[in-house]
């Protein structure tokens, strides 16, 4: 806790010990105990939890992810065991923990029930033969699926140490593990401090079978203050990575992406023996792949641009790759017994081929520094956690100014009550109290009539507009229905046979035989990209609703409008009313109503789609098939936001009608509480007046103390 937010915390606790005695007599002292909490709920959000940098990792398996999170965060030390990097479809958390343990997470019942179907069908997709695989192995481990399924969707264990853990990693994550077919998603803790104020998330690195957790991934990604997509530098975004980059980035909330060409080792190694010296062989592939990467990245964002402008910007920050080799950078700075088997193989082949090829040259420490390029990483990841640093400050420093505003005008409510009560206790006597308490309960059946109609005129508005809405929100389904088709290729084998002599009838059924390999360029739409929309469309609406009808019904704004319409009532002169006697009491009642605030959830309807239709859909009357329910979805997704904000806001309504006929019972018995306090304290005038006064002093003080 900073020292401004330390110092608001400590003024609002001495007020309330303070004015502790007086909570039976003046309702408005709750409201101050009310802001202590209401501070301390917001101080709680920057708790050592809340102020991790969290670390998003994307790439294929075969990325080394592993090793890259280790190398950045860990200076190599494997602080991610192998194990943590599933070789399935999982999505993995990694945080810090007291002890070592792992969270594990099942598919639920209905979720394997669509992998089986999805690998008993003919499809040949990616999603397929992943799901063809997870039942493979469940029937491998001769697992009674459903069984194991029925005992919960999740399941802690706790270790003493890592090598415990490691053992549990291989049954539920490991490549053949026992019940890894099963798991949907793993929360791993270890007890290393260099893990504190750390969360990394690493992403699945194939097509998932199953929609809900790419959805799962994408909030994740969402979340994250940086996140890295790692792809090969030898296959530097091909296919596949072009696919999963599609799949796991979210339509909005990413802050900051760094793509990297790792193993720029094995590039090198690729490279090397066509140029003449280690800059040259760097030069050329730095060249060439960030030229390709340009062209790639590019594309994808033109693609997405209309409908996630916010992931279209966030894509163009990645057309310059870091390029760097987790290898190099620990030749440059691990002792040699750190190193790896495989990592003493390359470092071999990287010797020789500099011998063989360029005259003999001998790699330096300040070569491995280069080809390792990992200062480039820090300075991202750095920046990263400067980003967050600079936000977290920011709402920080946001939270005094406005909570001492509201202790600025809880004291000036409360001051207000104290003052009248002092004024009626020694100008007034009981009889004319009583009777004054007649005629304002009489005049208040007036207010009540004035008031109601506010609250109806809001009310009207609100119904108006809100229609309005709808029409307007059903009218954008056309923009989300739209689906770009994206560009693919495969290649194929054909052959024919040439005779040898034309012209001689026994050499036809002869020849020679050629082999031709034809690339087919082709389109198809991506189900991803018709859930995505979908979703993003759900989310617009949402946002949209919510904060439309929540304008339109702005609790600020109503109360007001009633407090300026109560003051104007009350102010007309009338000779058996005084409105000073009951001004602040009625105000500070209407500022105390609780008027509800609209929020919806649109679920989950991308379903429709997911079960229907997976990989490429070329076939002309799959693509038709695909759009037709897309757009029946978007309306789907219509309706039931509908429903629930006609619902929703028609409890609304209904509160604030009851609020309109409650109203006046709600101000007589204020009024009524009051009188009966006035009445009590006449019974020791004197020591109530000098209490009151006391009290008056404590507060104009604290006033002057906070400005």
């Amino acid at each position: 806790m900073n020292q401004p937010i330390a110092q608001l915390s400590l003024q609002i606790s001495t007020y309330c010990e303070q004015l502790n005695e007086h909570v039976d007599s003046f309702t408005e002292v709750n409201d101050l105990i009310a802001l202590k909490k209401e501070l301390a709920d917001k101080v709680a959000r920057f708790s050592a939890d809340e102020q991790r940098l969290s670390i998003g990792i994307m790439g294929q398996v075969k990325a080394g992810k592993s090793s890259f999170i280790n190398a950045l965060l860990f200076d190599g030390q494997p602080i991610l065991p192998e194990a943590a990097t599933p070789k399935t479809a999982n999505l993995t958390r990694i945080t810090y923990g007291e002890q070592p343990r792992l969270e594990v997470e099942f598919y639920e019942p209905h979720e394997w029930q669509e992998i089986e179907a999805l690998s008993a069908g003919a499809g040949n997709h990616p999603q397929a033969k992943v799901a063809r695989e997870l039942v493979r192995l469940a029937n491998d481990n001769e697992i009674d699926v459903f069984a194991e399924l029925q005992k919960g969707d999740r399941k802690e264990f706790c270790t003493e140490d890592i090598t415990g853990l490691l053992g549990l990693l291989n049954d539920y994550t490991g490549e053949n593990g026992r019940y890894t077919a099963l798991v949907k998603m793993t929360h791993l803790y270890l007890p290393d401090h260099a893990l504190q104020g750390y969360e990394v998330v690493d992403t699945p690195g194939m097509n998932d079978p199953i929609e809900s957790r790419t959805q799962k991934t994408r909030d994740y990604m969402s979340q994250c203050d940086v996140v890295f997509f790692l792809s090969r530098s030898s296959q530097f975004l091909d296919q596949p990575d072009m696919e999963l980059l599609s799949q796991q980035l979210p339509g909005k909330g990413v802050k900051r992406m760094v793509l990297v060409a790792g193993q720029f080792d094995s590039a090198i190694l690729d490279d090397g023996h066509d140029q003449d010296s280690l800059t040259a062989t760097t030069d050329n592939l730095k060249t060439r792949l960030s030229r390709g990467a340009a062209t790639k990245i590019h594309k994808m964002a033109a693609q997405r641009e209309q409908i996630h402008p916010e992931s279209a910007v966030i894509l163009r920050q990645m057309t310059q790759p870091i390029f760097a080799s987790t290898f190099a950078h620990g030749y440059a700075n691990w002792s040699r017994e750190k190193w790896t088997t495989t990592m003493l193989h390359v470092h071999g082949e990287l010797v020789e081929l500099a011998r063989q090829n360029w005259n003999d040259y001998a790699f330096t420490d300040e070569d491995w520094q280069h080809i390792g390029n990992f200062q480039a990483l820090l300075n991202a990841y750095d920046l990263a956690r400067q980003d967050r640093k600079t936000l977290l400050q920011e709402q920080q420093d946001s939270i005094v100014p406005g909570v001492r505003q509201q202790l600025q005008e809880r004291l000036r409510r409360l001051l207000d009550a104290v003052e009248n009560r002092h004024r009626q206790l020694h100008k007034g006597d009981i009889r004319k109290l009583q009777d004054q308490q007649s005629a304002c309960e009489t005049r208040i059946r007036h207010l009540e009539r004035i008031l109601g109609q506010r609250i109806d005129e809001t009310l009207h508005q609100a119904k108006h507009s809100s229609q309005k809405l709808l029409h307007e929100i059903q009218g954008s389904i056309g923009q989300y229905a739209q689906l770009n088709t994206r560009s693919g290729s495969k290649t194929e084998e054909r052959y024919h046979t040439v005779s040898f002599h034309l012209f001689k009838p026994s050499t036809w059924f002869g020849g020679k035989t050629y082999t031709e390999t034809v690339v087919i360029n082709y389109e198809y739409l991506s189900p991803t990209d018709a859930i995505e929309q979908l979703r993003h469309y759900a989310r617009s609406c949402t946002f949209e609703i919510e904060q439309g009808f929540n304008r339109l019904i702005d609790p600020d704004a109503l109360k007001l409008s009633l407090r300026k319409t109560l003051i104007n009532e009350i102010d007309t002169q009338s000779e058996n009313f005084d409105p000073d006697q009951f001004r602040s009491m009625l105000i500070n009642s209407l500022e105390r109503l609780t008027i509800p605030v609209l929020t919806l959830d649109a679920g989950d309807m991308t379903q429709l789609i997911s079960r229907n239709f997976k990989g490429e859909i070329k076939d002309r009357d799959a693509i038709e098939s695909l759009r037709e329910t897309l757009n029946q979805a978007l309306h789907d997704v219509f309706t039931k936001l509908a429903d629930c904000f006609r619902n929703a806001a028609g409890d609304l309504y209904q509160q604030l009608e009851q609020l309109r006929n409650s109203l006046g019972e709600k101000l007589t018995a204020d009024i009524k509480r009051e009188l009966d306090q006035l009445r009590q304290d006449f019974t020791n005038k004197q020591e109530q007046l000098d209490r009151y006064q006391h009290l008056i002093e404590q507060l104009t003080f604290a006033q002057r103390e906070i400005v």
